[in-house]
Parts: structure tokens; C-alpha cells; sequence
């Protein structure tokens, strides 16, 4: 576009070469697009040179943040580590005490129970002793009681011997007598049938 309107310009001015007016003319168009294209030039590089330094402050400026979330991340990592090496040193030291304190209730609990099996141990033999002084006495007692029973027993049995021995004789001497008396009874009337048989 700018080499056609050159072109146009540059023949107008050849044309018209004797004519002040036309030559002033081409000649301040000229001028014109040489100060715009001068002026074009400056803007552009300007505006390069401007746009470059807002890049590299930009591309600082990421670095820099960059720098920073990376700083940030590793003292975030560090902390992190400090608290988890913290956190595991507490509950090491938890685990350690709670071992401790299981271990003293578990050997008090043991001497508790050592001590209640002692002293039940004890009860109980006093309980057995207590039990067999008292089986001893039942069986004393009891020794004694079937003594006198059978004692007793014995000399009621004895009186019942006697009692029943006596009754016996009386009986033997009873029957011993009514047998004697049937025999004489017999023999009487026998004797009586042969008197008077043989008449």
C-alpha cells in the first residue's frame, strides 16, 4: 500500500514538476509518511522494549514466587518433619510410660493376688482344722451316744433275754405239768376201760 501511494505521488510530482504547488505538495506527503513511518518506528520500538521489560519483570516476578512456594514448601516440609519426629518422640514416650505403669499394676495386681491366695490358703486351713476339730467332736459325740445306746440296748436285750427266758420255764413247766397230768389222765381211763372190760 505505501509503495503504490509512493508510486502515485512519485508520478504526480514528475508530471507536474514545474508547478510549485504540485511539488510542494508530493513533497509534504512525503515528508509526512517519512516523520510517520519515523515516528511508527519509535512507537514500535518503544513499545517492544517496554513490553520486553514487562516480560523479564514478570518472568521475575514468577521466579520470585516460584522461590518463594518452593522456600515455603520446604519449611513447610521441615515443620512437618519436626512435628511427625516430635509427634513420634511423644509417643514413644507414651507407649514407654504406659508400659511402665501396665507393668506396676500388673506386679502390684500379682502381689494383691499372692497376698488374697495367701490369706485364702490360710482361711481355709483354718476352715479345715476348725471343720475336722469340729467332725472330731461330732464323732466323739456320736461314738459316745451309740455307746450308751448300745449299752442300753445290750441291758434291755439282756432284761428281754431274761424276761423272755423266765416266761419259757414258766411255759416248759407248764406244758411239762399239763402233759403229766394228761398222761395220768390217760392212763386213769385206760385203767378205768380195762376194769371194766375185763370186768
Amino acid at each position: 500500500m505505501y509503495e503504490q501511494g509512493a508510486s502515485l505521488l512519485t508520478e504526480l510530482g514528475n508530471k507536474y514538476k514545474d508547478n510549485d504547488l504540485v511539488t510542494g505538495f508530493v513533497t509534504g506527503a512525503f515528508q509526512d509518511a517519512g516523520n510517520t513511518m519515523m515516528q511508527g518506528g519509535l512507537s514500535l520500538q518503544y513499545n517492544q522494549a517496554f513490553s520486553s521489560h514487562l516480560a523479564k519483570l514478570n518472568q521475575g516476578m514468577e521466579n520470585l514466587k516460584t522461590g518463594n512456594q518452593l522456600k515455603l514448601m520446604g519449611a513447610e516440609g521441615r515443620i512437618a518433619k519436626d512435628l511427625i519426629g516430635a509427634q513420634g518422640a511423644q509417643q514413644r514416650l507414651g507407649i514407654k510410660e504406659t508400659g511402665a505403669q501396665q507393668r506396676l499394676n500388673i506386679g502390684a495386681q500379682g502381689a494383691q493376688d499372692r497376698l488374697n491366695i495367701a490369706a485364702t490358703g490360710r482361711e481355709q486351713r483354718a476352715g479345715i482344722r476348725e471343720q475336722g476339730g469340729q467332725d472330731r467332736l461330732n464323732i466323739a459325740a456320736t461314738g459316745t451316744e451309740q455307746r450308751k445306746g448300745m449299752r442300753v440296748k445290750g441291758s434291755e436285750d439282756r432284761k428281754s433275754i431274761v424276761t423272755m427266758g423266765q416266761q419259757e420255764r414258766l411255759n416248759i413247766g407248764k406244758r411239762f405239768q399239763e402233759e403229766r397230768n394228761m398222761r395220768s389222765d390217760a392212763r386213769g381211763a385206760i385203767r378205768s376201760l380195762g376194769a371194766r372190760f375185763f370186768g
